[in-house]
């Protein structure tokens, strides 16, 4: 498929989509709504002021609850000329606004303890955004002195290129829908990145290659829990200096080292241990202290050493791992001692439980395994279109649909290559979905080619369904997000292309059942505890597309959200605390104004008031109580009075809760008609970086 050139506009608003969020966010939320707020409006920070467009005392309302600006601030007028007209112009000081926030944070499965993940609050990723727009050139200069880093930013992007099914004619079906501005919503990064986009593609690399013919030699060393641990006054002085920074506390604020750190400590409670993980401007923040541990590791290894890069050693960092080839074992343990000494000024340390030794051949465990797995793949799952023989001159000879799958023996064969090359099948999950996926779409492409004869259509239904068996089998040994996501991606594109080649109710019931027998068993292994539930939630939302016959019974439901019914009452209680955003989203999406679930969502209703009222009261600048305002008051399926219930827990009155829902349509969730999962899913592929 050809790739398409969009050229990119600079907008100041334009990292809110790109930088701001968790990859590993539900498919129904996005910052799409909350972008397209701030660019109709104008918003946006500069020399010290929040300044907006306001044509109507409406937003108003809705800029001082979004931004926290005090009741008694004066807001500032004055009149602009945009786009040829004349407007109002709104502002107020950056001080005055309520910038120390508490993130969302929510947890997903990662390795045995999980990983807590974070959105930012609104007002402080427009806060980022604006730092990216004043501070891009700094960013990119202290972002690329290092000779070690295999993944930095090296410009701001100017174009984004697609590769995307949805913008495409469908296979043997008519196009599909454009959505406007769509390419500008769904970039990749805000910056270009350089060299390698995933860590496998470095140990496929002529770099790698290179210094193996070089080094006898190598060994990777991780930073232990790096931004968890990362000090963030760390970057001020990694910039300018520890001792001028320490000494000259004052006049460091004010510097781009300064204003970083201040703005990492804001968006995280004004916490200086640790920084939110999740967000790619997180990532650029820990790049640029790593960058200064290059630095002062190469300098301090020539002066005290006398060993120099690239002659004596060659090292590469991928974001917090090191890989360092060498020759002479005396230079791997200086080198070792000497990265000890300079990340423990910078408050970090290495993780000794993950370091790994190699010696020529220098090829990794999951090289070993990914090629066994490519071949493994190609042999077992290879649709082919044939021909039968000439047999009437005047008419051309029937084209078969051949491609035979034993999932049994592919499972087995499969974990014997994971059991060979001795790793997890968390590590080789996301690279053998990937082919997994790039096999569903030969098949289709080939079953497009081959007569539409009934025989065809059994062999791709029964070839799909020995897929979705290899799968789910090895989807249930390590469901993470992204593994989640690509099986989601893969149910979808199979579910829409059955769905358009019109194949008969029982060859696709076969197929649909499989699905909604395994998202049951799954949602039913791992209720919503707190290391499963975003994997759970794309697999609830996936179902609704195979059909109204797999909806799920309400018990099922009730289980899965932890929702006890009391014996006597037949009441809905919750024992184990409340529901966060995402959930509360995601079943509203599911359920819609279903009658069979109409007691589920009262209760969900009264469940959001008593969280609202709960987080507004003990947390007032958290990010998901405000999220959960914004996205609740314009929700299709909770009624008229638990919106108005929600505006008074915020002492909105009906004026206040109106101005709320006429300033945006879309916040943060998207609801109803307007989500398109299949799209979503596929947004999702410009993200996949690790």
């Amino acid at each position: 498929m050809t790739k398409r050139r969009v050229a990119l506009t600079h907008r100041k608003q334009r990292s809110v989509l790109t930088d701001m969020l968790p990859f590993e966010v539900p498919p129904t939320f996005s910052n799409r709504g909350y972008y397209r707020f701030l660019v109709n409006n104008s918003i946006e920070i500069e020399k010290g002021r929040l300044r907006w467009i306001c044509e109507t005392s409406a937003l108003n309302q809705t800029m001082q609850l979004l931004f926290g600006i005090k009741p008694n601030v004066p807001i500032t007028a004055d009149v602009v000329t945009e786009w040829g007209k004349q407007k109002t112009r709104r502002s107020v000081p950056i001080k005055d606004c309520e910038m120390v926030t508490t993130p969302f944070n929510f947890c997903v499965a990662h390795n045995l303890d999980g990983r807590t993940l974070s959105v930012v609050h609104p007002r402080n990723q427009l806060a980022v955004a604006s730092f990216y727009a004043t501070h891009s050139a700094m960013i990119l200069y202290y972002a690329s002195i290092s000779e070690f880093s295999i993944r930095h930013p090296v410009s701001v992007s100017r174009y984004s290129y697609f590769k995307d099914k949805l913008h495409e004619e469908r296979i043997d079906t008519s196009a599909g829908v454009e959505e406007n501005d769509r390419e500008y919503e769904q970039l990749g990064s805000y910056f270009v990145y350089r060299k390698h986009r995933n860590i496998h593609r470095f140990f496929e690399s002529y770099e790698y290659h290179s210094s193996e013919k070089k080094y006898d030699a190598m060994v990777q060393i991780d930073v232990s829990k790096c931004f968890d641990s990362i000090y963030t006054h760390s970057l001020p002085w990694a910039v300018l200096g520890k001792d001028q920074t320490k000494f000259s506390l004052d006049e460091s604020k004010g510097t781009f080292g300064g204003s970083f750190d201040t703005l990492m400590q804001k968006l995280n409670h004004n916490e200086t241990n640790g920084i939110v993980i999740g967000p790619e401007f997180s990532r650029i923040f820990a790049e640029i202290i790593l960058q200064s541990v290059d630095a002062e590791l190469i300098t301090q290894l020539i002066e005290e050493a006398n060993l120099t890069h690239k002659v004596d050693y060659e090292i590469f960092r991928y974001v917090d791992d090191f890989f360092v080839f060498y020759n002479q074992e005396s230079t791997q343990n200086k080198i070792f001692e000497t990265l000890q000494q300079v990340l423990k000024s910078k408050k970090l340390s290495i993780n000794t439980a993950k370091i790994k030794h190699y010696k020529k051949p220098i090829i990794t465990e999951i090289t070993i395994a990914k090629e066994r797995v490519s071949n493994l793949l190609n042999e077992e799952i290879d649709p082919v279109c044939e021909k039968e023989p000439q047999v009437d001159p005047a008419n051309p000879p029937p084209q078969n649909l051949a491609c035979p799958i034993n999932s049994n023996r592919l499972i087995i064969r499969y974990k014997a290559a994971i059991k060979e090359a001795s790793v997890t099948y968390g590590e080789l999950l996301n690279y053998t979905f990937a082919i997994t996926e790039n096999k569903i779409e030969k098949l289709f492409k080939t079953y497009v080619a081959c007569d539409k004869s009934d025989r065809n259509r059994k062999r791709l239904s029964s070839a799909l369904f020995a897929i979705f068996e290899f799968a789910f089998f090895i989807y249930s040994a390590s469901p993470k997000v992204n593994h989640t996501i690509r099986l989601c991606r893969m149910i979808s594109t199979s579910v829409a292309f059955l769905q358009a080649q019109g194949l008969p109710y029982e060859q696709k019931h076969l197929l649909f059942k499989y699905v909604h027998d395994n998202v049951l068993q799954q949602l039913e292994k791992n209720t919503m505890n707190v290391h499963r539930e975003i994997e759970s939630l794309y697999l609830l939302i996936s179902l609704p597309q195979i059909g109204r016959e797999y909806w799920l019974p309400v018990s099922v439901l009730l289980r899965h959200c932890l929702i006890k019914e009391e014996e006597g009452t037949g009441q809905y209680v919750r024992p184990s605390g409340f529901m966060n955003h995402f959930s509360i989203t995601i079943i509203l999406s599911y359920i819609k104004d279903k009658v069979r679930y109409v007691k589920l969502k009262a209760f969900i209703e009264a469940h959001i008031i008593a969280k609202l009222e709960y987080m507004k009261a003990l947390h007032p600048n958290d990010a998901e109580t405000l999220i959960m305002l914004l996205d609740l008051v314009i929700c299709p399926y909770i009624s008229t009075a638990t919106k108005n219930a929600i505006g008074q827990v915020f002492c909105l009155d009906a004026a206040g809760l109106a101005a709320i829902q006429s300033s945006n349509d879309h916040w943060f969730t998207t609801w109803g008609d307007k989500f398109d999962l299949e799209m979503e899913l596929e947004a999702k592929r410009s993200r996949e970086v690790y």
